[in-house]
């Protein structure tokens, strides 16, 4: 799938520069609201990075909520989201009620390009927590974004696995399949993460890190594709999510 990506990219020039990557060690805000989505199950763990966007509500990327050998979710009682990860400190300990998945998104053997748009969960929490939620970015809001606009993308990786890194001025350099191709390096354990853009009123979540295409670009599936299912989400119905598009960022040992 990444040979097909750069195949749809080919009159762009990739720049193969090392990427900027800034490592935070801070409780002010944003920070305490990003953190790491843990599995600790009887034969498998896994991390991935998801954000508090409400007091009760975590964005991720669908298939960190599922297994990626048996493509079967993860037992909710096995999930947990750690938020503001910091060393052996963190800000909240939050249990999940349940996980729901973007319409449409499927289990898959095989990763494709054109699933990467779907790949986008929430968890709906027990408790709704006390720390200031990161919102999403706003059809309003999206009038600043131009083909100039600088992102952060933020995420627990397997190299900082207890610190949220940070690429801090990466852009979209184009679409694809419904999707964002950003220069946004990735790495396992940043899917999930946001991608955050400042505005007027301060920074919010313009998208979710989905998969890692290569060294310098990665897969981010745009605010715009996961309206629906931020709209009244509730445990009462199903709520079951998926497996990867592309070479998952899901850090995971089975």
């Amino acid at each position: 799938m990444g040979l097909a990506l750069v195949a749809l990219l080919s009159h762009q020039h990739v720049s193969a520069a090392p990427i900027e990557l800034k490592v935070i060690d801070s409780i002010d805000p944003p920070w305490p609201s990003i953190g790491r989505v843990n599995v600790a199950g009887f034969r498998s763990t896994a991390m991935c990075t998801g954000t508090l966007i409400a007091p009760d509500i975590v964005l991720t990327a669908a298939h960190c909520l599922y297994n990626k050998t048996t493509r079967r979710p993860f037992p909710i009682e096995d999930l947990l989201f750690i938020a503001g990860v910091r060393r052996d400190e963190y800000s909240a300990r939050l249990e999940p009620a349940c996980t729901i998945a973007a319409a449409g998104y499927e289990p898959r053997q095989k990763p494709r390009l054109r699933d990467v748009h779907k790949d986008v969960g929430i968890i709906l929490l027990k408790e709704p927590s006390t720390l200031p939620p990161i919102p999403v970015l706003s059809l309003d809001e999206a009038t600043v974004l131009t083909k100039d606009t600088r992102f952060q993308s933020a995420g627990y990786r397997r190299s900082r696995r207890f610190l949220p890194t940070v690429v801090p001025a990466c852009r979209v350099m184009g679409t694809a399949e419904d999707s964002w191709v950003t220069d946004c390096a990735s790495e396992a354990g940043a899917s999930g993460g946001p991608l955050l853009v400042e505005t007027p009123s301060g920074l919010r979540v313009a998208g979710i890190m989905s998969a890692k295409i290569d060294a310098v670009r990665s897969a981010i599936v745009p605010f715009l594709e996961w309206q629906d299912l931020l709209a009244n989400p509730s445990c009462s119905g199903d709520s079951a999510p998926a497996t990867p598009p592309l070479r998952s960022s899901l850090d995971t040992d089975n």
